[in-house]
């Protein structure tokens, strides 16, 4: 396959903060002729999550292939959204100041299309900050919301594991503006989620999302700097604690996940299905996949999904 710099080819575009002086939001992008579609990440990963520099599996690539402007952003904080310093003393990209960065890469995206609707999609977490958004400061500006893995607010006892005080398992620990990830995390919390003997990963494509992310970060050689922002929305979730109500969200809505997924579950997401607002409303689940269904073997069958709806409910 080569290495992952031949296959790093999207377009690089660069969005002011409005909220926040002299910070710059990298886009990435593919395609510029169709109804523009911007994608949101998660907890972890940067927008590099949809842009895998890998054959096949670059969801921009596929949904520039399809007959949209494809964009994905790095929120503040991560990929090549890096401040001159992380703050001290708190977590840093809480969910509104992503919910501020998302604003402005629709109004971005939305001038230069010529004032087109923008179709949205979210990821795990990002799945909260993107419906933040619509039912906020992005009413009427958003044509469709595809929420991949979502989350809603259910009781989720791993996770509370991970985010609890040692010393007080009723409150999170202190979050420090960010956390280090390298290739051994990233392979630990995805293999545990594979069932025992399956094939649905290639190593290489992990290697990818890996480096990738390692090489945006231009810090360490070995790890990349991930915001602790969302742990402050996720333990309120994951707690059962809704932080927002879908009964707000009006527009077309798409929720889609993988069968084996351990974060963003089917009881979770039904829940959130039941409460959404959305006259159109689908649910779809996918045997065979995992929260990073994405970037394994059942990724097409996400693409087709999500293309199918978001060209559905295209605003041209």
């Amino acid at each position: 396959m080569g290495d992952w710099r031949d296959h790093d080819s999207s377009a690089r575009h660069w969005v002011a903060s409005r909220e926040t002086p002299g910070l710059n939001l990298a886009l990435r992008g593919r395609g510029t002729q169709g109804p523009p579609v911007l994608f949101g990440p998660g907890a972890t990963f940067s927008g590099r999550l949809f842009d895998i520099p890998h054959p096949g599996l670059n969801w921009l690539q596929v949904a520039a292939d399809a007959g949209f402007s494809a964009y994905a952003i790095d929120i503040r904080g991560y990929g090549l959204s890096k401040p001159e310093a992380f703050p001290e003393g708190r977590a840093y990209a809480t969910g509104a100041e992503t919910i501020a960065d998302i604003g402005d890469a629709v109004d971005w995206i939305a001038a230069r299309h010529g004032g087109a609707q923008v179709a949205l999609v979210g990821w795990s977490w990002g799945t909260l900050t993107t419906s933040r958004y619509v039912m906020g400061a992005g009413a009427g500006k958003i044509s469709a919301l595809a929420l991949y893995a979502p989350i809603y607010a259910e009781v989720n006892e791993d996770w509370i594991a991970v985010m609890a005080d040692p010393a007080d398992p009723t409150r999170h620990r202190d979050f420090g503006p960010y956390r280090r990830v390298d290739l051994a995390d990233t392979r630990a919390r995805w293999d545990a989620q594979l069932p025992q003997g399956a094939d649905w990963r290639d190593e290489a494509v992990l290697q990818a999302m890996v480096d990738a992310s390692i090489a945006d970060d231009g810090g360490a050689p070995d790890h990349f700097r991930v915001p602790n922002g969302t742990f402050l929305d996720l333990w309120e979730c994951f707690n059962g604690r809704p932080i927002h109500d879908p009964g707000a969200i009006t527009c077309p809505t798409l929720l889609i996940r993988g069968a084996q997924d351990p974060t963003a579950t089917r009881s979770d997401s039904l829940a959130l299905f039941d409460k959404l607002g959305a006259a159109d409303r689908s649910y779809v689940e996918i045997a065979g996949g995992t929260h990073f269904i994405n970037a394994e073997t059942r990724a097409p069958a996400l693409f087709d999904a999500v293309n199918a709806f978001l060209h559905r409910t295209a605003k041209t």
